[in-house]
């Protein structure tokens, strides 16, 4: 294998690489939208759960 060859087939795995990385790092940012979105509504359904165990319990209070 000549050196321009090497350096040929160098250069090719290197982009091979950085597609790869380019596409993980894609993944990556896509995966961190959709847990962002996840954890917004988890917060919200967090938030409904204590509104409703609060007039709940403010219900039950003004039964007596």
């Amino acid at each position: 294998m000549t050196e321009q060859q090497f350096m040929q087939r160098t250069q090719e795995r290197l982009e091979q690489l950085r597609d790869g990385q380019r596409l993980l790092y894609e993944r990556l940012a896509t995966d961190l939208r959709q847990l962002q979105a996840l954890r917004m509504n988890l917060n919200i359904l967090a938030g409904t759960l204590a509104l409703g165990l609060g007039l709940s319990v403010g219900y039950q209070l003004g039964r007596r």
